[in-house]
């Protein structure tokens, strides 16, 4: 680092990921940025020319403000507040969105808000903390394709994380692709951290069929749907 140049932050192992996933693009939107800790990462590393940073609460965005002009760059991260991706303006030129840390329906519900922005778009590098199988069905129904895939532990959680791009997939993803990713699962090798989360969720599943068996009243649906999900996983771990 030369002298006068801000000091490239430090991310968590998630969020370096997701920042991974952005490249090769220069302009980004961190939609539900926080503390805009990504785009000043990114823009310090120099893996971008420009960034907006959308936050819908006034206490985030207040802080996001506060970390780019302690940053010194306030000319190239513009923060805003703003629903989703209202935060996008035509003449920021956007090629990438990344929407992470928030689940998996939301995540769904700001891409549907919005639908003409996918114009422009390049690429999306989304990070659902919950019904990740949701978003790769929202993916693969609106003309998207999962073309990279993360997995990572970070602070004793496991996280999944894509990049999509606007080409539709050439056939539906199946069950258990929706469930552990299309391309996680066809990794050769295949990354560890995948095998030691599913196995554990395996493993998991499992005793709480046992628990839902002792019950006076059988939970019939969610014995089914646990069964299921035990079948798909106990099949991507074998493929």
């Amino acid at each position: 680092m030369k002298r006068g140049e801000p000091a490239i932050i430090k991310l968590s192992q998630r969020l370096q990921a997701v920042a991974d996933l952005t490249s090769p693009w220069r302009r980004i939107a961190d939609i539900g940025s926080d503390h805009a800790y990504l785009p000043i990462y990114l823009m310090a590393a120099n893996k971008i020319d420009y960034a907006v940073a959308g936050e819908v609460i006034p206490g985030p965005f207040e802080i996001a403000q506060a970390h780019i002009k302690q940053a010194g760059y306030q000319q190239q991260i513009k923060a805003r507040l703003a629903d989703g991706l209202a935060a996008i303006q035509s003449a920021d030129e956007i090629q990438c969105v990344v929407l992470a840390g928030m689940g998996g329906r939301l995540i769904t519900e700001i891409l549907n808000r919005e639908p003409n922005i996918y114009q422009y778009l390049q690429g999306l590098v989304l990070e659902p903390n919950q019904d990740v199988p949701f978003v790769r069905q929202w993916v693969a129904d609106h003309g998207w394709r999962i073309t990279a895939e993360r997995i990572v532990f970070d602070e004793g959680h496991c996280y999944q994380m894509m990049l999509v791009q606007p080409e539709p997939v050439q056939r539906p993803y199946s069950p258990v692709e929706l469930l552990m990713g299309p391309l996680l699962l066809s990794a050769t090798p295949r990354d560890p951290v995948f095998t030691k989360y599913w196995t554990f969720k395996l493993k998991q599943r499992e005793q709480l069929i046992v628990q839902l068996n002792q019950a006076q009243q059988l939970p019939v649906a969610k014995l089914q749907q646990l069964k299921q999900e035990i079948a798909l996983i106990k099949e991507g771990l074998a493929c």
